[in-house]
């Protein structure tokens, strides 16, 4: 799909999605190359900031929120600024969000619609994409807190899993804000005096919402991996106990298998032959268990 969204008189904004072959065709016709193309509609590139010498034309990579993603937890989506200052987005089914951001409610002192200009459009839109990192690294932390009251009653291995969910979570979410970073500071290192000065203070106050960002997930992503630990090693010391009782059990059923088994033998023992010897054979056994019990007893077997 490729839409035309006429702007201004200085700006137009086009829209593509999921573009075939033919709508490709149309967008090199206007002025995007094949290879800046290419990058666009990569699935896997990395979020930066790219620019094209012989056309002026550049392009920014940038990671996106994705919840309905098999891929990931994030990923990217293209905007091109041309030569003429047109504006392009190039999106997946998966990212194709980015439009819903784009004229949203701006700053209290956003331009008018006949004043826009593709940088305006950029910083609006990027604005709106970084506090989404903000609201889902809240969401994750909420969720890591039910986890945490849930496995304070009872450990179960499901609550595990989820906490190394949203770590994974918040290892994509950071490496996408760190590049989402760098583009967006190399975007307007290249821009240079084509940024005025409210711009300028936009550029800025963007780099300090993702810079948050970036410390919230940081913050959230040690927690969960703290919490993950100490719960792994709850479950490690669970485990320990239950196998140190299995080896006490199966060290004192050892002992009436071995007497019983001696006196079950086909030939002359010691006081075998007395009427009520299965019960000299039963105090043997008793006395070599409290033996055995007074041994791990010493050895502090029941205190560790």
């Amino acid at each position: 799909m490729l839409k035309e969204h006429k702007i201004n008189e200085k700006m137009t904004w086009y829209e593509a999605k999921d573009p075939n072959q033919a709508e490709q065709d149309r967008l090199v016709e206007l002025g995007i190359t094949r290879e800046l193309l290419f990058y666009a509609l990569d699935p896997n590139e990395s979020a930066r900031t790219e620019i094209d010498q012989p056309t002026g034309n550049v392009l920014i990579v940038f990671d996106i929120i994705t919840p309905n993603s098999s891929l990931a937890a994030t990923e990217p989506v293209s905007m091109i600024i041309d030569k003429k200052g047109n504006f392009y987005t190039i999106s997946r089914s998966t990212t194709a969000r980015i439009s819903e951001k784009l004229f949203a409610v701006g700053r209290e002192n956003h331009l008018e619609p006949a004043d826009l200009t593709a940088i305006d459009i950029f910083i609006n839109a990027t604005s709106a994409l970084v506090s989404e990192y903000i609201s889902t690294i809240s969401t994750a932390n909420r969720r890591r807190n039910i986890i945490q009251s849930n496995l304070r009653r009872k450990i179960q291995s499901g609550a595990i899993s989820s906490l190394m969910e949203l770590e994974t979570q918040m290892i994509y979410m950071l490496d996408s804000l760190r590049t989402d970073r760098t583009a967006i500071s190399r975007l307007q290192a290249y821009l240079g005096v084509r940024v005025n000065d409210n711009q300028k203070e936009y550029f800025a106050d963007l780099l300090v919402e993702n810079t948050q960002a970036i410390d919230m997930a940081n913050q959230a992503a040690e927690v969960i991996t703290a919490i993950s630990g100490a719960y792994s090693n709850l479950n490690n010391q669970r485990l320990d106990k239950s196998l140190r009782a299995l080896t006490m059990l199966q060290a004192l059923m050892a002992v009436p298998t071995v007497v019983t088994g001696f006196y079950g033998m086909n030939m002359h023992l010691p006081l075998a032959s007395l009427q009520y010897s299965w019960i000299i054979t039963f105090g043997i056994t008793i006395i070599l268990i409290a033996i055995e019990v007074f041994i791990l007893v010493k050895i502090h077997f029941f205190d560790r």
